[in-house]
């Protein structure tokens, strides 16, 4: 062979055999980083449901119902629960201000999260997601807390309920005869404001059967989701007989994750709501009876909730007939305190697991019954409160003695990564060129979090406008920064001559995105494992599955990267072939 075609010939071999390392160094990082995708996207996609709590400490104690021997001062209460009415939106609707006339107009707080089956529970069992375990509309399980409708049927009252959005009995099933039985997980569907139905294993409790040994925590319960049904189903249940009926309207929610609490589709929905009300309550006699109108959580002007926003949390509180003193002004009111208040209404014992406290001071009660409802709602709170308390301290305990050991497996595995790039680096199948790293990593970072922070209403849960998962929101923004990195990476690797070259930068530009991408979803693994017993802060809440999120997409980009950089080998030796 002639001596020109033989160096050719040696030149052609050490860039195959290049290539091949290159390739095959692309193909071992490609499979870390799908094996961190899955497991950051199981993570992520887990997340919420990581949130919930089954059986809370509180629903594994007996609850403290010390009775303080009030008089009743209702015949009957109608509790409204008008799911996602801000504070400011609820005025200038004319029956709830003609309630505001007759009785107290006032402000109360939701509680964090801002979700609505967290705060229905709030409401109805004085308990905050904190405590209840119910702390996103992904709960799956029946709360076995103590409730306002447990105290009613201790009292022999009637209790009925009627809604358009049918969550509300499903929330608070109880067993037959034994109302602290446990019942089996169920997968309650996942819609904030469209009806599911209830699936719980067949074998274990037998829902789906007629009989079921299961019971609807409302001696009526009416379901109403058509047009009207609302109106047709509240005025049946006011025309009856039952002592405690609550009351669940959910167009404005759906108006206000549709199109936002700035739209006129959401003042609409309001004013509907406010319409369907009158027809429904317009003859109670509020000289015997009384009407309570809270919201569960507000909205922000684009839509959702979840975070700490004032128009999220600031919420109606409207009373008005027998036993509420007009014009009087509750101190600090909060959703927890509704429970206990509306149990001082008709003469029983506050739900007992609750955190709340009686509104005395818009009650009609002498000196010495407020005293006693002080006294009964001090003891049940001191035992409560314990009882939480113990909880979270156990808790703690357990995730600090643990801590050390898990940032010690995240600094072992970040070191292994970074031995491992220095060897690929000096086998020349791993390029870190400043200039190309510069250019591609912080592109997908910059846009992603940008995304989030801007798009996302600054980090808040409440970057949801519409029903769904935190992480399914987050997949999209990650979605739209991949393709800007996809594009920045294509853009930095234009120049390389040979596809070892345009692998070993790639493989470069993968090792960084992968690590800065893997750091901090681990060191939040570190900081705030499952189970979380105490709630991260609305901005962690939003961070966790987020860092979980950007290693899926780091992933991504990479396969995505090197399936174009064949395509483009392919094409280039193709044309030259041919």
């Amino acid at each position: 062979m002639p001596l020109g075609a033989r160096a050719l010939h040696s030149g052609m071999a050490a860039t195959t055999a290049s290539t091949g390392r290159v390739v095959a160094a692309a193909l071992g990082l490609l499979v870390v980083g799908t094996i961190g995708a899955i497991q950051a996207a199981d993570a992520g996609g887990s997340f919420m449901f990581d949130l919930e709590q089954v059986t809370p400490a509180l629903a594994r104690t007996e609850p403290v119902v010390p009775d303080a021997h009030t008089p009743r001062l209702a015949r009957r209460v109608f509790l409204v629960i008008v799911d996602g009415l801000s504070l400011d939106h609820s005025y200038e609707l004319p029956f709830l201000d003609e309630l505001r006339r007759r009785g107290v107009d006032a402000e109360a707080s939701s509680h964090y999260p801002t979700w609505s089956r967290p705060n229905y529970v709030s409401i109805l069992t004085g308990v905050p997601p904190l405590a209840s375990g119910v702390r996103t509309n992904h709960h799956g399980t029946p709360v076995q807390l103590d409730s306002l409708m447990d105290r009613a049927h201790a009292a022999k009252l009637g209790v009925a309920s009627a809604t358009d959005y049918d969550v509300l009995p499903r929330l608070f099933l109880r067993r037959r005869g034994d109302a602290r039985a446990p019942i089996p997980p169920e997968a309650m569907d996942d819609a904030e404001a469209e009806p599911g139905s209830i699936e719980i294993d067949d074998a274990a409790a037998g829902v789906r059967a007629p009989d079921a040994d299961l019971v609807s925590p409302f001696d009526d319960a009416r379901y109403a989701p058509w047009p009207g049904g609302f109106s047709e189903a509240g005025a049946a249940v006011a025309a009856g007989t039952a002592e405690l009926v609550v009351l669940l309207v959910g167009a404005v929610d759906a108006a206000g994750h549709a199109h936002g609490a700035a739209s006129e589709e959401y003042r609409i929905a309001s004013e509907g709501a406010d319409r369907a009300l009158a027809r429904a309550l317009g003859r109670v006699d509020l000289t015997q009876d009384t009407i309570i109108v809270v919201a569960d959580h507000g909205h922000t002007a684009r839509g959702g909730h979840g975070g700490i926003e004032p128009e999220v949390v600031a919420v109606p509180l409207i009373a008005a007939g027998a036993g509420i003193v007009p014009g009087a002004t509750p101190r600090d009111a909060r959703l927890i305190d509704v429970s206990p208040t509306v149990s001082t209404l008709l003469g029983m014992p506050a739900p007992g697991h609750g955190l709340g406290r009686t509104l005395v001071e818009i009650l009609s009660l002498s000196p010495e019954d407020v005293t006693r409802r002080v006294a009964a709602d001090n003891a049940r709170l001191t035992a409560s409160t314990a009882i939480v308390a113990a909880a979270e301290a156990r808790a703690a305990v357990a995730v600090l003695a643990h801590r050390a050991a898990r940032f010690a497996i995240v600094g072992c595995a970040a070191l292994l990564a970074i031995i491992v790039a220095v060897m690929l680096r000096r086998r020349r199948v791993l390029h870190f060129d400043l200039r190309v790293l510069l250019v591609t990593v912080p592109a997908f970072f910059i846009v992603y979090y940008a995304l989030i922070g801007l798009v996302g209403q600054h980090f808040s849960p409440s970057l949801l406008p519409a029903q769904g998962h935190l992480a399914g929101t987050l997949v999209r923004y990650g979605l739209a920064a991949t393709v800007v990195q996809l594009l920045a990476n294509l853009w930095a690797l234009r120049n390389k001559p040979t596809l070892a070259d345009r692998l070993a930068s790639a493989n470069g530009i993968a090792w960084v995105g992968l690590l800065l991408a893997m750091l901090p979803a681990g060191l939040a693994w570190a900081f705030y494992p499952p189970p979380y017993v105490t709630l991260p802060g609305p901005v962690w809440l939003v961070m966790i599955p987020a860092v979980e999120v950007a290693v899926a997409c780091a992933a991504v980009t990479f396969a995505l990267t090197l399936a174009v950089e064949v395509v483009i080998f392919a094409s280039r030796a193709w044309q030259q072939r041919t």
